[in-house]
């Protein structure tokens, strides 16, 4: 789970000013990952107005959400983001065209989508889009969604031990340039690491690399994440 879970409940982000303001603060990379992506161009805080406009949009997810509707909060908030740049770009394209309608520029997209209508309309496509992403990443390092199926540990204890190496795999980050470089585990260095087995990493190799894979790229992979993660929670002040 997001390590912010553990730190915020989402009414303590609704009432609490200065919590708010830290998950915003925190949330920063993921905001910009998310606009970066949809503009199709890196944009930089203080420079691009998009980031403006992708803040106000995570901000109002903060506020629309609830709790326990089954959807994962980054996973709106994405939305949300995608939709109100969409609006913004429109709006730009209007007021710079030569002959402006100004009741179409008064015209906006639904960027208000509320979690009843997320969940008919949005998340099919967003899941599957994560898929697609995810299945032409595997294939990168010569794995497929069948070969996770057949390598998935069976027993807890076994799980938690190999979602610990994925971690320290992923968030290493000398250890994921090289796997990124090589296209393998370092298997010396992260046996190492972690003091496991080398047997025991060796049987998890592709479980292993999968894992990081969602865990090191993890603004892209926000429902995937949610399947294959822990989902107790902490303690929330």
């Amino acid at each position: 789970m997001p390590e912010w879970e553990k730190q915020y409940s989402w009414q303590r982000l609704k009432d609490d000013l200065t919590a708010r303001e830290s998950f915003l603060a925190e949330s920063q990379t993921f905001i910009r990952h998310v606009a970066s992506q949809a503009c199709f161009r890196s944009l930089e805080w203080g420079r691009d107005d998009e980031l403006s406009e992708a803040l106000i949009a995570f901000n109002e997810a903060i506020d629309l959400f609830v709790e326990d509707k089954g959807v994962p909060f980054l996973a709106y908030a994405r939305v949300l983001i995608k939709r109100r740049l969409i609006d913004y770009h429109r709006k730009q394209r209007l007021r710079q065209s030569i002959s402006i309608d100004q009741d179409d520029l008064g015209r906006r997209i639904d960027v208000h989508l509320g979690l009843d209508d997320f969940r008919e309309q949005e998340q099919n496509l967003e899941r599957a889009e994560e898929i697609r992403q995810f299945s032409k990443a595997l294939l990168t390092f010569k794995l497929t969604f069948q070969d996770l199926v057949e390598v998935s540990p069976k027993h807890r204890d076994s799980r938690e031990t190999l979602l610990r190496a994925a971690q320290e795999l992923a968030f290493d980050p000398e250890l994921w340039q090289q796997v990124e470089r090589k296209g393998k585990i370092p298997m010396q260095a992260l046996g190492i690491k972690t003091q496991i087995h080398a047997k025991v990493l060796e049987r998890g190799r592709k479980y292993i690399l999968a894992v990081a894979m969602l865990l090191a790229n993890q603004n892209d992979y926000v429902y995937l994440r949610e399947y294959v993660l822990p989902r107790e929670r902490g303690a929330k002040g």
